[in-house]
């Protein structure tokens, strides 16, 4: 018998396998990782592992404002407009520390916490991805808003 959806757990459904950035990491060095791996969030993590920051899509496109107010209105679905604004964002901030762009006031979750609650957490901070942390903030996956709506299309009936 399955599991309600509601008595899911966050470790039911997160990504373990998490690309992060460790702190002090470069501009570039992000923008490479996000490139490489196809994700749009980065946990930043010390050298413990534990989680003190992200740094997400948002947060590059928000870095486009440093660089040209005309870089902000690319339109980023498109390959090459997102391919140039890369490149030009590695170009003129790449050696900058992300630490600048990361979002500090992080919102986490425990393993053991419902979906209802992720989603609840979620909601209220505005974020698209919520880093799972144990009891010592060490990353231990990530969920994403995606994820979460994904198990719950999985679970309504056909």
């Amino acid at each position: 018998m399955t599991r309600s959806i509601y008595d899911r757990k966050v470790s039911d459904i997160m990504t373990r396998d998490v690309v992060t950035l460790e702190a002090g990491g470069t501009v570039h060095e992000a923008l490479t990782l996000m490139g490489e791996n196809r994700v749009s969030a980065l946990p930043v993590v010390d050298q413990k592992g534990r989680c003190v920051g992200i740094l997400s899509a948002t947060d590059l496109v928000d870095m486009t404002r440093d660089v040209d107010d005309d870089l902000y209105h690319l339109d980023l679905v498109d390959s090459t407009s997102r391919r140039f604004l890369i490149d030009r964002l590695s170009h003129t901030l790449g050696e900058e520390a992300i630490d600048t762009y990361m979002s500090e006031s992080l919102t986490t979750v425990l393993p053991d916490s419902s979906l209802a609650n992720a989603t609840r957490k979620i909601l209220k901070a505005g974020i698209h991805h919520l880093p799972v942390v144990d009891e010592n903030d060490r990353l231990v996956g990530i969920v994403s808003s995606i994820d979460i709506l994904a198990e719950f299309v999985d679970a309504a009936p056909q």
